[in-house]
Formats: C-alpha cells, structure tokens, sequence
C-alpha cells in the first residue's frame, strides 16, 4: 500500500515548486504568445474581411459603370442610326430630284427633236407631194 511519510510531502512540495516554475518560465510565455498570434490572426482576419468588402464593392462599382457604359452605346448607336437614316433619306430625296430635273430636260430634249423631226417630216412629205403632184402632171 500507499505509506504516508515526509518523503511524500517533500515530492508534493517538489511538484508544486516545479509547476509554478514551469508555470512562470513556460507556460505564461507560450499562454502570451498564442494570445498575441490570435489578435494578429483576428485582425488579418478582420482586414481580410475589410477587403473582401471592398473588392466586393468595387466589382458593384465596376458593373455598375459597365452597365451605364452599355447603356450609353446603345443610345449613342441609336442617335448615330437615327441621324444615318435621316441623312441617308436627305441624299435619296436628292438624288430622286437630280433624277427627276434629269428626266425632265431629257423629255424636253426628245420632245424637241421629235417636234424637229416632224416638221423636217412635213416639209419633206410636202416636198415630195409637190414633186409627185408635178410627175403627175407632166405626166
């Protein structure tokens, strides 16, 4: 069994001092220095968190500005469609009445040479009905 003398009493005694001591040189500085590298931890955490806020609100910001940006586009290629048509109508219109000033003196001009030709026309055919009247005659 289990005898109870000073031997005992002075293991006990030895153990206590040898813990405190531990306690002192060992386990308060470990204790101190797991603190300190759990506050570090917590505040890069803690930033790490601050920066994914801010990319997180940057990429907002940035789709945000995309999306105005598209928007943007679509209204300026609209306008420059819009203002496009006009001017490619404005040029059709003139076009049309160069073409149209273009047929009318080429009416005109035929119309001219036609009313030329018959009158050339007539004075031949009263040439050559006033010949055959003479042939017809002396005939």
């Amino acid at each position: 069994m289990l005898d109870l003398n000073i031997t005992m009493l002075f293991q006990l005694a030895n153990f206590f001092i040898a813990l405190f001591v531990l306690n002192l040189l060992l386990i308060r500085p470990v204790r101190d220095i797991i603190k300190k590298r759990k506050g570090i931890m917590d505040g890069m955490s803690d930033e790490a968190g601050s920066f994914e806020h801010q990319a997180a609100e940057r990429l907002s910001n940035y789709e945000a500005e995309l999306a105005r940006a598209r928007q943007d586009a679509m209204v300026t290629r609209e306008q420059t469609r819009t203002a496009g048509q006009k001017e490619q109508q404005k040029i059709v219109a003139e076009a049309q009445q160069k073409a149209r000033n273009i047929l009318a003196e080429a009416r005109k001009v035929l119309q001219a040479q036609a009313a030329e030709a018959l009158d050339s026309l007539r004075k031949q055919s009263q040439a050559m009905t006033g010949s055959l009247v003479n042939r017809l005659i002396k005939g």
